[in-house]
């Protein structure tokens, strides 16, 4: 049977989410991401949505590809991206750093991995 393009997205995702399980990481819900951004004095700021293929460049995943979501994070406060210049770099920063460094708060939507 030949695979189709939402088939292998969908084969890309399963093999994404049990490589991610192993590692102990486990699919949140957009409430709980934004209650924990919001522990740190951020949000997510969705107009800045992009859906593409998230593809590993290096290690043993290298070639691995799955389907993604890349969102924006804003200040709560000041509306300002946390990657912008002017920023704050406080510890509650090096926290969402540290969050999105590990990959351990992610969502699971409309067939894709929404990741910080």
């Amino acid at each position: 049977m030949p695979v189709t393009a939402g088939h292998a997205m969908t084969t890309n995702l399963d093999s994404e989410l049990a490589y991610r399980a192993s590692q102990g990481h486990y699919p949140s819900t957009l409430e709980q991401i934004s209650a924990r951004l919001a522990e740190l004095g951020y949000e997510l700021d969705r107009a800045m949505d992009c859906h593409c293929a998230s593809r590993y460049m290096t290690g043993p995943r290298a070639g691995q590809s799955y389907p993604c979501i890349t969102t924006g994070i804003r200040e709560r406060d000041t509306k300002l991206s946390f990657a912008n210049v002017d920023a704050r770099r406080d510890a509650n920063f090096r926290q969402l750093q540290d969050i999105r460094r590990e990959g351990s708060l992610f969502a699971v939507l409309r067939g894709a991995i929404l990741s910080l």
